[in-house]
């Protein structure tokens, strides 16, 4: 039944990219590149796709668990079950996310929602395939305390859509709730790479989790926020961006003699490598004042062919979410396969093979 929230959500979603650009293109701000917003919604319909075959599963689990073992029977028809659950989900979000920037392996699946270089509702829709699953057991002791499953799935997905606003430059400070609720000014601060934001504001819905465990900072005139990761991703293929992080961790893996270092790694916080593997092979430093934007010059032909291929995966996908418990297995794997076919093809031609143009990755902050 999610999924089917999920799908009809989708028109809305792109109803207001369109609005975003359209106000971005009349304030002369270019902030919404083809190449960048076709690569954030495609990486958000591999996730719709991989979670297909996975979130059901997570949530068959989640149901036993609450059944078998929760502490409380709660009343799905009381409004307090909703109202704690909701805060309670919020609290373990906050921690999830947490710990998805500070555990190697667990920041492979969310690395993906960051590499976008620039900040729109089209980064709201940038999702990390694998982050949900990784997360997953951060929410068990929700089912150990008897939270049901209908209601678990729900403040998810609330929880989930509340976030899509936050995710622009088109709102500045929002009066009254800021340190309070998330606000996109709060969030800009959570995706930016300069020093003093690394790390920050990791609250999903409630940023008082933040100020109680000492991870908030409130976004600066002084310092305008710059978008992506310290190891930019480089690509506009929205399947290896999935992977990149673990990549790259398997790498040093192998690199490293010291057995220990080969487990230890994956467990480190991120950006930690083996001695050894740093000293031979060590990583290009990041410069955030002289950092060049991604942003390969294609054709005006390989721009529409790209554009046409990403509009072939839309009606597909919402099938997929609508007819999903309909569908045989291989039909649900064909019809998957053609998806992630299609958005890798669409990424191979907005990569082009001509020298890549260069853009200053510096921002102006936006005032309305």
């Amino acid at each position: 039944m999610a999924d089917h929230y999920v799908a009809f959500s989708i028109p809305f979603f792109l109803i207001f990219i369109a609005l975003e650009t359209l106000l971005f293109w009349r304030k002369n701000y270019n902030k919404l590149r083809l190449n960048d917003g076709l690569t954030n919604l495609s990486c958000g319909i591999v996730t719709l796709v991989f979670e297909l075959f996975t979130k059901g599963g997570l949530f068959l689990f989640f149901d036993f668990m609450s059944r078998k073992f929760g502490l409380i029977a709660w009343d799905m028809d009381a409004s307090l079950t909703w109202l704690v659950f909701f805060f309670v989900y919020d609290f373990f979000y906050y921690w999830g996310h947490r710990l998805a920037h500070s555990v190697n392996f667990m920041w492979s699946g969310h690395l993906p929602h960051h590499q976008s270089e620039e900040y729109n509702f089209t980064v709201a829709l940038r999702q990390g395939a694998f982050q949900d699953t990784l997360n997953f057991p951060v929410f068990i002791p929700m089912a150990l305390m008897g939270c049901p499953i209908e209601v678990f799935a729900t403040v998810l997905l609330l929880n989930k859509f509340f976030q899509f606003w936050i995710h622009t430059q088109a709102i500045g400070r929002v009066p009254l709730i800021e340190g309070i609720l998330n606000t996109p000014s709060a969030h800009r601060v959570h995706h930016a790479v300069n020093p003093i934001y690394v790390d920050k504001n990791h609250g999903g819905f409630i940023m008082l989790w933040d100020k109680l465990f000492g991870t908030w900072v409130a976004e600066r005139e002084d310092e305008p926020c710059v978008f992506g990761v310290r190891k930019p991703y480089r690509s506009w293929d929205p399947l290896f961006a999935q992977v990149d992080w673990w990549a790259r961790l398997w790498t040093d893996a192998v690199q490293t003699q010291k057995w220990i270092d080969k487990i230890k790694l994956w467990f480190m916080p991120t950006g930690w490598r083996p001695t050894d593997v740093a000293q031979s092979n060590p990583w290009e430093a990041y410069d955030i004042d002289c950092y060049q934007k991604y942003d390969p010059k294609i054709s005006v032909q390989r721009k529409i062919a790209s554009i046409g291929i990403f509009c072939l995966t839309l009606p597909l996908i919402t099938h997929l979410l609508y007819e999903q418990f309909n569908m045989a297995l291989l039909e649900k794997g064909g019809i998957s396969l053609v998806i992630l076919a299609c958005l890798y093809l669409c990424g191979y031609l907005l990569n082009g093979h001509q020298k890549q143009s260069q853009t200053s990755a510096k921002i102006n902050p936006i005032e309305l």
